[in-house]
């Protein structure tokens, strides 16, 4: 156990010195010499006491000169005048009444080493105290000279409301509302096929396919035949036989609409009088062509499908979410989409549906898109990117995503900025990541709090090294009781 804590705390101080930039080999005897010295002023001389030294991340550290610190390399800082050189109370009756208490001694260039009594390390060096208000658990304090030369910046946590946006890719596939297939009610066989491949394009009304069918004609006879009579009986002066004649009429038109022979077929066959020996088929919408059943001279049945179309407009983008986000994800969420083969453009569409179901392999439910595609740019599987915007919550605890150091899969941790110097670390209970570089924290902090957003890592690295040697401490006075 020694031995893992020996290596952790070697690993801390190579960070630490990693950050500070170096190492010097200055010795301590000045600042013990020069607290001595201090300590030995008659109160009376105070306003003559010579300018002490300090370092903003080690305030054992105190020389009688400006320099470097023995342990970090940081520049040291001027000691106000009314400091004690052994801590950071200010000299007056009231802070002299409670010593600071030293918990142990340790080695100024090799931390690991830690004594019970003041004395020497291995390398020569006199060892320098360790006080019990520096060894707090995520407790860090630092000069505020230091804190300006290290770039510690902090921003407020804010309430206010909090968005996701949701990024995905997708394929462009049929509006399966606007697919249209055509057949025919009569039997007969294709004499004119004015389709001749898929994928051709199509306007409504366009006519398609024209079919010979014996049986519209002798139809078509027949209602020539029946308008005939009803003329004539029209000219009875029984009622019952007039209206007999104006219902024969009647049901022989409604056979021919059965049949998908439109209004302005009959009123051209009343006018010319000639039976037509075909029967065309117009396109119910316009789109392509993705299926074409027959060619020229085939016999069809009546209820076989001859041709399908599909519409451009509108048209769906079927988007991937995973697990986590499928619960945010609702109908009506405005969405925006981009595809690679149209650089430059944005589509905006809305959730049209999401599908009730997770996949088994890639376990990312499937949400649909309906998409305006006037022009016709947007074409079957092309791939796209998507972009949903989902409202998390009217009113939230938001911070800067940068100031969360995450320290485990479930440990995240942020600094508070107390002012003058003194920072907490606390663990928080993080939401979902937002827009702009923001996420919501379910628990941990209030609103006015102000969270470190920079050189926090350096805050956590000298508060996990004052972690480990009071573990370290606290295994070596168990070991000795």
């Amino acid at each position: 156990m020694k031995k893992v804590l020996l290596a952790s705390v070697l690993a801390a101080v190579v960070l630490l010195a990693f950050f500070a930039g170096r190492l010097t080999h200055r010795t301590p005897e000045s600042a013990t010499a020069a607290q001595a010295t201090a300590k030995s002023q008659p109160a009376g001389q105070a306003a003559e006491k010579k300018q002490l030294y300090t370092c903003g991340m080690h305030p054992q550290v105190i020389e009688d000169h400006p320099g470097d610190c023995p342990i970090c390399g940081m520049k040291l800082v001027p000691l106000k005048k009314d400091a004690d050189p052994s801590g950071d109370a200010p000299s007056n009756p009231e802070a002299h009444k409670e010593k600071r208490k030293i918990l142990y001694w340790r080695a100024p260039m090799d931390p690991t080493y830690i004594s019970k009594k003041p004395g020497k390390s291995p390398m020569g060096m006199d060892l320098v105290p360790v006080y019990a208000d520096q060894v707090s658990s995520g407790d860090i304090s630092i000069s505020p000279t230091v804190v300006q030369d290290i770039g510690v910046t902090s921003t407020p946590v804010v309430r206010k409301p909090f968005s996701k946006t949701i990024r995905t890719y997708g394929t462009a596939t049929w509006s399966e509302t606007t697919l249209a297939a055509m057949n025919t009610k009569v039997g007969g066989w294709i004499e004119k096929l004015d389709v001749n491949e898929t994928g051709q394009i199509v306007r409504r009304g366009q006519p398609l396919i024209s079919i010979y069918s014996p049986k519209l004609v002798a139809t078509q006879e027949e209602y020539l035949a029946a308008l005939d009579a009803a003329r004539s009986l029209q000219k009875s002066t029984d009622p019952s036989v007039a209206a007999g004649g104006s219902q024969l009429l009647a049901a022989a038109r409604r056979r021919l609409r059965l049949w998908d022979i439109s209004d302005a077929q009959i009123r051209e066959l009343e006018r010319t009088r000639k039976v037509r020996k075909t029967m065309v088929l117009y396109a119910p919408i316009s789109g392509i062509v993705t299926h074409r059943a027959v060619v020229v001279g085939d016999h069809v049945q009546p209820g076989m499908n001859l041709v399908r179309i599909a519409a451009l407009n509108p048209i769906w983008v079927m988007g991937s979410i995973y697990e986590e986000d499928i619960p945010l994800v609702k109908k009506g969420m405005k969405a925006k989409v981009t595809f690679d083969t149209l650089p430059g453009e944005t589509f905006e569409g809305a959730v049209d549906y999401v599908y009730p179901y997770v996949g088994g392999k890639s376990r990312t439910a499937q949400v649909r898109i309906r998409l305006p595609n006037a022009k016709g740019e947007i074409l079957p599987e092309m791939y796209a990117t998507v972009q949903i915007k989902v409202p998390i919550s009217p009113d939230a605890v938001v911070i800067p995503d940068n100031a969360v150091i995450r320290a485990s899969s479930t440990d995240n941790v942020v600094f508070i900025a107390e002012g003058h110097g003194h920072f907490r670390g606390r663990k928080v209970v993080l939401g979902p990541e937002g827009d702009d570089g923001m996420v919501m924290v379910k628990a941990g902090l209030e609103p006015g709090e102000r969270v470190v957003t920079s050189a926090q890592f350096m805050l956590d690295s000298e508060s996990q090294l004052k972690a480990v040697i009071q573990e370290m401490l606290s295994h070596k006075k168990t070991g000795n009781s």
